[in-house]
């Protein structure tokens, strides 16, 4: 395999590995409906606690551009990393 494509196969490598870590995991919970309030936990014995409802007021821009921009300068470190383990790792050609 000759180094370019055995370059690229690595980047390809780190830069999969680096988006599994950065996926967000699952929360799973019971609703009722997609604008109804969690219903409590029946093996939880938390019988005196209120039930707080909570509202939703749409899509959170706020969230996504932090989210946004993590991915982004993910992207970009990831990049420069590939960069400059290319020109360091070039082969220099004899004139």
């Amino acid at each position: 395999m000759s180094a370019r494509p055995q370059l690229l196969a690595r980047l390809l490598a780190v830069a999969t590995i680096a988006a599994a870590l950065n996926a967000p995991t699952a929360a799973a919970r019971v609703i009722d409906g997609p604008n109804e309030p969690v219903r409590p936990d029946p093996f939880e014995s938390s019988a005196d606690a209120p039930i707080v409802q909570s509202v939703d007021a749409g899509f959170d821009w706020g969230s996504a551009a932090i989210g946004a921009g993590g991915a982004g300068a993910l992207v970009v470190l990831i990049s420069l990393g590939g960069v400059a383990y290319s020109t360091r790792h070039r082969a220099h050609a004899a004139p």
